[in-house]
């Protein structure tokens, strides 16, 4: 059971990379309208915050499972 646990979830953290990096080419440049406002920038940096916000997300929730059991 534990093996299968541990497979589903390996698979699930897989398909969320894949999942992330599908929407991050996607949404590239959505908001890189504006060069003379540096958008492109404001979009990487964005981008990035919502990538390191969804990664620390992640590691505590990862953290709260293992409290658990």
């Amino acid at each position: 059971m534990a093996t299968r646990s541990r497979l589903l979830r390996g698979v699930l953290t897989v398909a969320g990379i894949i999942g992330g990096l599908f929407c991050y080419f996607v949404c590239q440049g959505m908001f890189a309208g504006y060069p003379r406002y540096h958008s492109g920038l404001l979009s990487l940096a964005g981008m990035i915050l919502l990538a390191v916000t969804g990664g620390a997300a992640w590691i505590i929730d990862e953290h709260r499972i293992r409290d658990d059991g």
